[in-house]
């Protein structure tokens, strides 16, 4: 049991026992502050809406809309949510089922976040079955689950491991100023002053990916922000984060999240708006 009632975190939208994974959806207030406390399981989290702060002991996860994260069993941690408050999915996952996972995939066992267009779009799905529920939810739930384990493997993050070299970190840092561009690996290989197969095998050693894979997933989780806050076209997006054209968005935008750019904002964008009509509400009845 947490120390901390889900009940005091804000407003219960909808509870699921699935699969060893009890899972809530829940809405928090602007400024909301939770003191520091712990789960005796560990806990896989995303942000449908809004943006909250956790702070834990090690560091500070800023985590924004679309953002997923891993928090070990008994890890202190505290929480303030953003000016707009927030939408929130977290499991609580017991042991079994994460030794099950780790039969097939290396989860971290460190506090980790990440966000990108693959795991938004599923862990949207799973906000969605959790909230509906129904009769095929457990099992559509279940899957989603060992879906969102799977991208959660080191192979699948955008942040570096925390033994990266220095110039391994500056070649990172390159990619995400640069990842609209046209790159080449010796371009890349030239700033950070290291030979291209040296820096192909160690970035995939640390990053589970060749950089190519990593740039178009850059571009990818790029799009995937412009299609939620902008109403330009898609051919725009697709030059503006450095596809080729529409089609060349659409095709791989598609193969990393399995829908397409217009499915992905419409989805989205419902999200936001039930979010901002809770706010609206939530306003108004203070008013009064």
């Amino acid at each position: 049991m947490s120390l901390l009632a889900p009940t005091r975190h804000g407003e219960i939208l909808s509870v699921q026992n699935v699969a060893n994974c009890r899972i809530f959806t829940s809405r928090h207030r602007p400024g909301l502050v939770l003191p520091d406390h712990t789960h005796d399981r560990a806990c896989i989290g995303f942000v449908a809406a809004g943006q909250c702060e956790e702070r834990l002991s090690s560091r500070v996860m800023n985590l924004s809309e679309h953002k997923l994260f891993f928090r070990p069993a008994g890890e202190m941690h505290s929480n303030r949510s953003g000016r707009t408050g927030f939408d929130y999915l977290i499991a609580e996952v017991s042991d079994g089922w994460l030794e099950h996972v780790r039969d097939y995939a290396t989860l971290p066992r460190q506090p980790f976040c990440v966000r990108s267009a693959d795991i938004s779009w599923l862990s949207m799905r799973l906000y969605r079955e959790c909230s509906l529920g129904g009769f095929a939810s457990p099992l559509a739930i279940a899957g989603l689950m060992l879906e969102i384990a799977a991208g959660l493997a080191p192979g699948q993050r955008l942040d570096p491991l925390p033994d990266s070299p220095v110039w391994l970190r500056r070649a990172r840092e390159a990619l995400h100023a640069h990842c609209h561009e046209s790159l080449r690996l010796g371009m890349v290989a030239d700033w950070v002053g290291i030979h291209p197969v040296h820096l192909a095998r160690e970035f995939r050693k640390h990053h589970g990916c060749t950089v190519g894979q990593y740039v178009r997933r850059l571009r990818v989780e790029s799009a995937s922000r412009k299609l939620v806050e902008s109403d330009s076209p898609l051919a725009t997006i697709a030059l503006q984060v450095g596809f080729a054209n529409q089609a060349h968005l659409c095709r791989i935008f598609k193969l990393a999240t399995g829908i397409s750019p217009a499915r992905y904002r419409a989805v989205s964008r419902a999200a936001n708006r039930r979010h901002n009509a809770s706010i609206m509400k939530d306003a108004s009845a203070r008013r009064c």
